[in-house]
This record gives structure tokens, C-alpha cells and sequence, in this order.
């Protein structure tokens, strides 16, 4: 598995890390992870971590072409 850039985790790592500490993620039904999880599994580049970036990369990618100030007006 490729080696993430480290700039884009430390800009997820520090998008995460300005979140409520009572902020979490639920996946599923079932599974909650904590801030603190959310901030280990990417640290650690765990394929939940690594699902994190990559749904972070999105976010930023849709806010600077527009997307998301669209998908707001409709």
C-alpha cells in the first residue's frame, strides 16, 4: 500500500483535531469512533484512516471547485 503524503494527513490531522471532543464518526449501524479514534486511525494510516483522507480530500477538492456552495443553493 502506498505511503500517504504527509502534508495531506497532517492538513486531515489538523482538520480533525480542531473538531468538538465530542465529535465522532458513526459508520454502519453499529460503529462509533471517537475523535480520538478518528485521529489514531489516521496517524496510523489504518484503511479506516486512510477512508477518512480520502473522504477529507473530497471535501476541500468540492469546496474549492464550488460543489459544495452549489449543492447548498438547490
Amino acid at each position: 500500500m502506498a505511503k500517504i503524503n504527509k502534508d495531506l494527513k497532517d492538513l486531515v490531522l489538523a482538520r480533525i483535531e480542531a473538531y468538538s471532543d465530542d465529535v465522532g464518526l458513526i459508520i454502519g449501524t453499529d460503529k462509533h469512533y471517537s475523535k480520538s479514534e478518528l485521529v489514531d486511525n489516521v496517524k496510523n494510516e489504518t484503511e479506516l484512516g486512510r477512508q477518512i483522507i480520502d473522504i477529507q480530500l473530497e471535501y476541500l477538492q468540492d469546496m474549492i471547485r464550488g460543489n459544495i456552495y452549489t449543492a447548498l443553493d438547490q
